[in-house]
């Protein structure tokens, strides 16, 4: 059981006329939503309410009440209920999208979104745009959202020494919910642990509030008085945009006799996930360049590799695979789908039987690793 304890508030601010941010916070379904809508004629503000209540509504319903279309193909390094919450994304940008297409006025407009999600096991967080997700653990802060932003996307592909672009691409989206007809969120499910908390706002709170002050108050704070400090600290250094934040505290997590059939950990730099070490080593070369890791997740259709190298997507590897202490080793070639600041997604190309065979064999010794 996890038990989660919540708070939230949206603001003006000292800037703008109309706010057109919008959230959605309930205990007892475990969802959590800010969204931060963009476009003229208050159509930002009609993005992000529906934005919010289409993802609210979906995750309402049962797996057996999606028709045809509604959910997205799964992705075999999540659970049910990630892939469903995925799905409650992707309909969002359906129906922002939709809605911008019949009126003019609408035309233009869009959203980002943050949300994160409890399972019985998980929590997952997904996100697009540049509203953050920061996770306070053992008196530490971190972003476990991706910033999907011009800025942020060099940042991530540069190579050292380059030169970074100005201040004004800080705020260029790269991706938004609605002003496309498709849209790739970024996904991340882990473990909550006891004692956790959870801040997830729009980028009118951190333009002006460090991630080292959230920490501190809301260390320090109940979920409700956090929110009012926080939204104070923006309002008094400027408020030059609408502000919107969710606190959640995790007071209580209990699984019981049942083991989580899902183990994603925070990977800090030159540390190993607790317990046994991953058994599945990876040495993936470019043209340039060859690096060794480990892998978080591997099936026929690609492998989840944890890096912090600097990678585009799109770039071809070629990837030799071992199991340690062990005489196992093959090759193949595959091109990177998917990328966040801590794990590269890459989709195998043209597999032998032979190749597949192996690959299969390697995910059953990941299973008896995670499971």
């Amino acid at each position: 059981m996890i038990v989660v304890e919540s708070a939230g508030i949206t603001d003006v601010g000292q800037k703008r006329k109309g706010n057109e941010d919008s959230l959605f916070f309930d205990d007892d379904m475990k969802l959590y939503v800010v969204a931060d809508g963009m476009g003229g004629h208050q159509a930002g503000e009609v993005a992000s309410r529906l934005v919010v209540e289409t993802i609210r509504d979906f995750m309402k319903r049962p797996m057996g009440d999606c028709i045809e279309g509604e959910l997205t193909d799964s992705d075999q390094a999540f659970s049910e209920e990630a892939n469903q919450f995925n799905s409650s994304i992707h309909l969002a940008n359906q129906v922002v999208y939709n809605a911008a297409q019949r009126k003019v006025s609408y035309q233009g407009m869009g959203s980002t979104v943050s949300a994160v999600y409890f399972t019985g096991e998980t929590l997952i967080v997904t996100n697009v745009g540049d509203s953050p997700v920061y996770l306070i653990r053992n008196g530490a802060i971190e972003r476990l959202s991706i910033i999907h932003t011009m800025l942020e996307e060099y940042k991530a592909i540069a190579p050292k020494g380059a030169k970074m672009p100005g201040e004004k691409f800080k705020h260029v989206l790269t991706r938004a919910i609605g002003t496309k007809e498709t849209v790739r969120p970024d996904t991340s499910e882990i473990q909550p642990v006891e004692g956790d908390i959870l801040v997830i706002s729009s980028d009118g709170l951190t333009d002006l509030v460090s991630p080292e002050e959230i920490l501190d108050v809301v260390n320090k704070e109940r979920a409700d008085k956090a929110c009012r400090m926080l939204v104070d600290m923006a309002n008094d250094r400027g408020g030059h945009d609408n502000i919107t934040l969710i606190v959640l505290h995790v007071p209580k997590v209990e699984f019981g006799d049942l083991q989580p059939s899902i183990q994603k950990y925070q990977i800090k730099p030159g540390k190993e996930p607790p317990g046994e070490k991953p058994q599945i080593a990876v040495d993936y070369d470019t043209e340039d360049d060859s690096h060794r890791s480990f892998v978080y997740h591997i099936s026929v259709d690609g492998v989840i590799i944890k890096t912090r190298e600097a990678f585009a997507v799109g770039q071809e590897l070629m990837l030799t695979f071992s199991v340690l202490n062990e005489q196992i080793s093959f090759v193949v070639t595959g091109k990177i789908e998917k990328r966040n600041p801590k794990a590269i997604h890459v989709k195998f190309e043209k597999l032998t039987q032979e190749q597949r065979s192996m690959i299969k064999s390697l995910e059953e010794r990941m299973s008896a690793v995670t499971g």
